[in-house]
């Protein structure tokens, strides 16, 4: 094996360790937002709209911090 082939392996272990370490994308079970549960999601999202997206990381950044701190 030479430097190349070490070297693409290593990228692919990376890449593969990279892939596996990812947080599960959000998904609608029933095709509405997640957030306000009003309206239709935008296609390959969780959200009807960015407002929603941004207040639903918003809260979950601030629940976090909250069990953090307890």
């Amino acid at each position: 094996m030479d430097d190349a082939d070490l070297a693409q392996e290593r990228q692919e272990a990376h890449l593969s360790a990279s892939l596996s370490a990812r947080k599960p994308r959000l998904v609608s079970r029933d095709g509405n937002c997640i957030w306000c549960k009003e309206e239709p999601v935008v296609a390959e999202t969780a959200f009807c709209s960015a407002e929603c997206d941004e207040d639903y990381h918003k809260y979950k950044r601030e629940m976090k911090q909250r069990a953090a701190g307890e």
